[in-house]
Order: structure tokens, then C-alpha cells, then sequence
């Protein structure tokens, strides 16, 4: 029986380079690598050996005679997509270009940020130079996305944060944790101790949509929910907890993370125990009144953008009904589809909506396409139609109300400016050529700074997206080495220590990794894969434990 490659994939391509009859696409070097929601094996040529499973980081590829429930369903996805023939791909022998950086001392590297993007970058360089890697994180542990960003519920995604933990342990690697780099340290003191800098902080900002009301206490943004749920500390009079007291959520933006929030704040709440959601959102979501989550997209359901996996297993990850709004003409659009990640909408049972009356008594996801919001007064929610759902019949858009609801903007997230780089405001985006940083008046490289990921690309992409950027980012660092194009460092590595410990009570790898150990010692014992510090005090604490030799758990 073939292995398959099942939802959680992350198209990292880990699996690509150990299958010994090649039968793992799209590959790297293909031209639609990248542009599938997951690589899948083709079970005509699996030999059942096991190697891809035991490469994949999340756990992703499975026996076929493994799978249960709607999971079957990955099967037939992974035999569909060899129905259309492939080219032969070429192998090549493997390919170790960076086996040194410069002919002279190893360079030495900052990393802002502990992300995916952060994580893949130091990987690449431990693994195929031999430059020194320092890694800086805001807060006392590492994760960015993985621990902050990641829906709770995908634990096997969740669970490439492991494989990425001997980074922090590597002989070549200098960890500064509970360091913010433009609050703590600036560039220039970088610059100062290492030859290049490099910025992987993601994209935390929200994208606004611009209609009325988009201030109203009832309007909140999809980072701020996701955080909440996934614990992400934030402190003080930022602290924010998702409104629950509203029957009816609308969603703009239908997106993986629109389908998360969705899910998380309809399942059952026990199938949520296991996962890492914080205790006291577990209460929360326990005594919550929404029954219906609207996930509403200005444009019809050819552009929905979430990826197939999502949505062909939201209904049995959710517990609850998925429908979609019927009206005039959706049933022709959805008998046109051509995407197969679209075409999953047309098995979706189609229902009339009575925006005027209460949800219904059992819980439900509708899909809403043509629809926007159109105002929000003082939590009364306006929706308007975005276009005439049949061409030529002459009806205008029409703006109706949903009552008291409580509106999530997911509509993607905005890359913020970071001190002491350029910004271009009009494309939200850190300007760059290949990873290279760029001045905003010349338009010529920033000598040794550099991006990666969200910061470099925008908020697109998943998380395997990032190994790909990362070595396209570390090609340019070591060519501008190899140029003589990096500055070389005078700070000794004691005044930079001594400079930062001034500032900030810098969390080492050592303590960072046993906070880690003890959040997961106490999920253990209730059954829970974690139980998460949720403010930046208590990891301080419990990282201020170990440091006494009192660690416990």
C-alpha cells in the first residue's frame, strides 16, 4: 500500500530528497513547484519504503491503510494530480555550494527573529558553511509563527518547531532571547559585532479594508484573534480577548486563516483539550454564544483563497455544518469551477440564508461570495453585494443587515516597518533585490542587511516556502562575502554581552529550551501537548527558575 501526503503537508521538500524511486512532485526543480496546496506521492511508483515519512517534519505522509475519516479523502487527491502525465525529472547529484563562505574567518551572522523563516535560514548556513549564527527573538522563547500563528489545532504542523530546537543547541549558534532588535539593540550595534544582518520577522500588520465603522468596538483584526488563541503574550492594556457574546461572527476574507478562526471558534471544545490553547480561552470558548460564522468574500468562489486540504476537511475538523449561501446564479458558478481546490465548494450543500432572523440553533460555517461589508454602527453589521450575481438582469447591489455581530478582518496580513530599515509605504514592503535590502533613495544594496520570508516576500506563502527563500537570501550573503562587500565587525563578542545585559535580561538557548520542557511537562499531566506561559512576565519567571538551578517539571 502507498504512502500519501495528507493536509498538514508543509512543502518543505524534506521528503523530495530522500525517496529513492522519485516519486514525490512537484520537486524543487519543477516549474510548479510551489504552487500546489501539497506535494503528493504517486502511488504507481511508491515502493512502501517509509523514507518520506520518516523525513517529513509534521508528520504529514502516512500509510493509505492508515487513514481514517475524511482523511481517505487524500488518497484519491494524491493519485489525481499523476493523471496528467509529467515530464521526467532529471536527477542531479546533490549539491554542497556553500562547503565555505570566504577564505578567511568563518562570517559571522545575526538572525532577527525564531520563525520559520528565522529557523530555515540558520539551518541552511549551520548545514552548509561555516559561518557563525547569532539568533535574536523579542521574547524569551523561540517559535514567531509556530508557536504564535499556527491554528492550536494542527499540532503536527506546529511540531516543525522541534526539528528546528537543535539550531539553538549547534556549537555554532549564539542564542538572545527576550531581545527586541530596535529596542534593545539597534542595526548599527549589530553591524557592529556581525558582517550581516538578517531580518525574518514575518508580517504582523493589518491590511484595512476602509469601510464605515471599521473603528466600531464590534470590528476586530484576525491577528489579534489568532493570537488570543494560540496565547501569544502581550501585555497590559494591549491584552485582547475575542468578543463571544454575539451569535453570529463575519469573517471578511476566505483564507486559510478566515477557515481557521472559523473552525476554532466552532468546535467542540473538548476536541480542542488536547491542543495547546490556553486554559483560561478554553473557558471562554465553553461559554460562547456564537452558533454561525460567516466567511465572506467580496469576489465569487473562483477566488477563494484558501487551500484545498483546508476546506475538503473543515467540516469534520470544525464538528459542524459547512454550507454555502445560496443565491441567484451560484449555482452556475460553482458548476464552472475549474480549480480542483475550488471544486470542493460544489459538494458543499447550498442554503438559503435568512440574514434577518437568528442563526439556527445548530452550529454552522456559511460561505458567502459577492459580499462585503458595508457599514458597522455601534455592532449593528450592514453587508452589501459586490455585484450583480447574474449578468444583465439590471439589479443593483443590495445592502442588508445581520444584526448584532461581531466582525474579524482577515482579509491578510501587512508587513510593518522595522526601525532603521527603508519602507515603501504606497506597497507596505521593505524594499530588496534577492534578499538584499535596499537604500530608499539610491535604490542600491544596504551593505550587509538583508530579509527573509514574510519580511522579504509579503504574507504569502507557507511555511516550506521559507527554506527555498532562505537559501536564495544566503546565496546573497555569501556572494557579497566572497565580493568583499561586508564590513568587518569591531565589537569583541564580551562588550556586545556586556552591552545588551545592560538593557534587557537576555534569555540564553539553555533557558529558553527548559521553559519549553516545562510548558510541555505541565500539558502532560492534564493530557494537553502544552500549557502554554501566556505573558512575557511569566516565561521571564519561569526562564529565571532554571537560571537558579531550580527548574522543575
Amino acid at each position: 500500500m502507498a504512502f500519501v501526503i495528507t493536509q498538514s503537508c508543509c512543502a518543505d521538500a524534506s521528503c523530495v530528497s530522500v525517496c529513492p524511486v522519485n516519486c514525490i512532485h512537484p520537486t524543487p526543480d519543477e516549474p510548479d513547484f510551489g504552487t500546489t496546496d501539497t506535494l503528493y506521492v504517486d502511488p504507481s511508483t511508491c515502493i512502501d519504503c517509509g523514507a518520506c515519512a520518516d523525513a517529513c517534519p509534521v508528520k504529514a505522509i502516512q500509510p493509505a491503510d492508515a487513514l481514517s475519516g475524511a482523511q481517505h479523502q487524500f488518497i484519491d487527491i494524491n493519485a489525481q494530480f499523476y493523471e496528467t502525465p509529467r515530464d521526467e525529472t532529471v536527477w542531479t547529484a546533490p549539491a554542497f555550494t556553500h562547503s565555505t563562505d570566504t577564505d578567511g574567518a568563518p562570517l559571522r551572522i545575526a538572525i532577527v527573529g525564531s520563525g520559520p523563516a528565522a529557523s530555515y535560514t540558520a539551518k541552511h548556513l549551520l548545514t552548509t558553511t561555516t559561518c557563525e549564527v547569532a539568533m535574536f527573538e523579542r521574547l524569551p522563547v523561540p517559535g514567531g509563527l509556530l508557536r504564535e500563528g499556527v491554528a492550536p489545532d494542527h499540532g503536527a504542523t506546529k511540531a516543525i518547531a522541534d526539528t528546528f530546537r537543535w539550531v539553538y543547541r549547534h556549537h555554532r549558534t549564539s542564542s538572545f532571547f527576550n531581545v527586541e532588535v530596535g529596542t534593545d539593540v539597534s542595526l548599527a550595534e549589530l553591524q557592529q559585532r556581525f558582517h550581516a544582518v538578517v531580518y525574518g520577522v514575518g508580517a504582523r500588520g493589518a491590511n484595512p479594508v476602509g469601510f464605515p465603522g471599521e473603528d466600531d468596538a464590534a470590528v476586530v483584526a484576525s491577528g489579534d484573534v489568532v493570537g488570543w488563541y494560540n496565547g501569544r503574550p502581550v501585555e497590559g492594556s494591549a491584552a485582547f480577548s475575542m468578543p463571544l457574546n454575539s451569535e453570529r461572527v463575519v469573517i471578511v476574507g476566505n483564507g486559510n486563516v478566515a477557515l481557521d478562526i472559523a473552525r476554532i471558534l466552532l468546535a467542540p471544545v473538548d476536541s480542542l483539550h488536547e491542543t495547546d490553547v490556553p486554559s483560561a480561552v478554553l473557558d471562554q470558548l465553553r461559554h460562547s454564544r456564537i452558533r454561525e460564522v460567516v466567511v465572506m468574500g467580496r469576489r465569487g468562489p473562483q477566488f477563494a483563497a484558501f487551500t484545498r486540504p483546508e476546506l475538503l476537511m473543515l467540516p469534520e475538523t470544525a464538528g459542524c455544518e459547512v454550507v454555502v449561501e445560496a443565491r441567484l446564479g451560484i449555482a452556475d458558478e460553482l458548476a464552472h469551477l475549474s480549480e480542483a481546490r475550488h471544486q470542493i465548494l460544489a459538494e458543499l450543500p447550498v442554503v438559503p440564508i435568512d440574514w434577518a432572523a437568528a442563526p439556527p440553533a445548530e452550529k454552522r460555517i456559511v460561505l458567502a461570495f459577492h459580499t462585503a461589508i458595508d457599514q458597522v454602527v455601534d455592532g449593528q453589521v450592514q453587508l452589501r453585494r459586490t455585484q450583480d450575481p447574474v449578468a444583465g438582469t439590471g439589479e443593483e447591489p443590495q445592502s442588508f443587515s445581520v444584526g448584532s455581530a461581531t466582525v474579524v478582518l482577515a482579509n491578510g496580513f501587512r508587513v510593518s516597518p522595522q526601525p532603521d530599515l527603508p519602507y515603501d509605504e504606497a506597497a507596505a514592503r521593505i524594499p530588496h533585490r534577492d534578499g538584499r535590502v535596499l537604500d530608499a533613495d539610491s535604490g542600491e544594496p544596504l551593505p550587509g542587511v538583508y530579509v527573509v520570508g514574510w519580511t522579504k516576500r509579503g504574507a504569502h506563502g507557507g511555511i516550506g516556502a521559507n527554506r527555498r527563500d532562505a537559501e536564495e537570501t544566503v546565496d546573497a550573503i555569501l556572494a557579497d562575502g566572497r565580493a568583499g562587500l561586508l564590513a568587518e565587525p569591531t565589537m569583541s563578542r564580551l562588550a556586545f554581552r556586556r552591552m545588551l545585559s545592560g538593557r534587557t535580561s537576555v534569555v540564553s538557548a539553555r533557558r529558553a529550551m527548559a521553559v519549553l520542557d516545562r510548558e510541555e511537562a505541565a500539558g502532560r499531566k492534564s493530557g494537553r501537548s502544552r500549557e502554554k506561559f501566556v505573558s512575557t512576565a511569566e516565561l521571564l519567571a519561569a526562564s529565571r527558575l532554571v537560571h537558579r538551578g531550580r527548574r522543575t517539571g
